[in-house]
């Protein structure tokens, strides 16, 4: 049996990653391969610019002071949430997921390791965003699999997450996708990246979790002991929640008489440490959802269950084109918060949105299978 590697973001904490990884693993098994994920973690870099240096040159005010320090203890907090959170999402992940028991960076490669296996598939996930590797250099851009011989080098849905690729990277990404031998991603703006950058087509295909039917995904879903009883309105945000859209969700809630369960939101430690299986389940029993979320979105369709999109509340560059094209794909533009008419909440035409998704995962496979030949 033919094996393939998959290069992914390794993280214990957030759930589309996990669900992904699980993905995709499934659907290439499913096309009769071997499948491991290589544990991949990179070190950021140390260079002359330091956090301090950062911090005196960027300090205008008092203002600026109180905002880091605030910021700062609130990061310090996530992390300390993040240790009761890590181990249900590595208990899910020994459960569903292969991995291998070495891990790779880019001063730790064996020699040996494309010979371990017969592809390597990079994606999904944003695998690609320039900023969440680090650095800027050429070599070696393990996200690409420049490890690897060009034949046995392939991507699946992977996302740059942004919409532009700053100068300072476009040297590493240039060279990673001219050794790519197939290039499928995620969204209209990657294949617009990829045609600027190398003049290279790729295909735009479906987020791997797309590609399992929604009776797959029950399969591995658990109800959670805290989950209420009653309707709800479920909260799935990556980015902050302004004061207005706060409010815009506690009135919405009132109005449909749903209860609010706030899925991402440390301050309620018993549903952050929910697992990948809980929110599978919040997702499908859900009878409303607010979301800032790509996967958020994608479950959302998959168990159509009737949401809201909300434009992340963020300071980088905005990642919000894999949204609008999930969206456009499915013709839910009008599910934004900017659209949407609150008068016809729960009135979704699923009955298509089912059709495009049983055509786009069709065409999603046949693409992937012919990749490998």
């Amino acid at each position: 049996m033919r094996k393939v590697g998959i290069i992914t973001l390794n993280g214990y904490f957030n759930y589309g990653n996990r669900l992904q990884n699980y993905a995709l693993q499934t659907i290439l098994e499913d096309l009769g391969y071997d499948v491991e994920t290589i544990l991949y973690f990179e070190e950021p870099l140390i260079n002359n610019d330091t956090l301090i240096n950062k911090v005196l040159r960027n300090l205008k005010d008092i203002k600026e002071i109180k905002n880091k320090f605030n910021n700062k203890l609130k990061a310090k907090k996530i992390k300390n949430m993040r240790n009761f959170r890590i181990p249900v999402f590595k208990d899910f992940t020994k459960r569903y997921i292969k991995e291998t028991d070495f891990i790779i960076n880019k001063n730790n490669i064996s020699s040996d390791l494309d010979r371990r296996y017969d592809y390597f598939v990079a994606g999904s996930d944003q695998i690609w965003n320039p900023f969440y590797n680090f650095h800027a250099e050429v070599e070696p851009a393990i996200e690409y699999l420049t490890f690897a011989p060009h034949e046995k080098r392939l991507s699946y849905a992977a996302s740059f997450g942004i919409s532009e690729i700053p100068l300072k990277f476009q040297s590493r990404v240039i060279n990673g996708l001219n050794g790519m031998k197939s290039i499928l991603v995620r969204e209209e703006a990657g294949a617009r990246i990829v045609k600027e950058l190398t003049n290279r087509e790729a295909h735009v295909v479906l987020d791997p979790t797309m590609l399992l039917t929604k009776e797959r995904w029950l399969e591995i879903a658990k109800e959670h002991k805290y989950k209420p009883k009653k309707e709800y309105l479920l909260t799935y945000f990556l980015g902050e929640k302004s004061k207005e859209t706060q409010r815009y969700i506690r009135e919405l809630a009132k109005k449909n008489n749903l209860e609010v369960v706030h899925l991402e939101d440390i301050k309620y430690k018993n549903l952050y440490t929910a697992s990948p299986s809980h929110f599978i389940d919040y997702i499908n029993s859900a009878s409303l959802i607010c979301t800032d979320s790509f996967h958020g979105t994608v479950f959302s369709i998959i168990f159509e269950t009737p949401f809201i999109v909300f434009k992340r509340e963020e300071s980088g560059p905005s990642m919000y084109s894999r949204i609008e094209t999930l969206l456009n794909t499915f013709a839910l533009r009008d599910r934004t918060r900017e659209h949407i008419n609150l008068e016809k909440i729960y009135d979704i035409d699923f009955e298509k949105t089912r059709e495009i998704l049983s055509y786009k995962r069709e065409e999603s496979i046949k693409i992937l299978k012919k990749s490998f030949l």
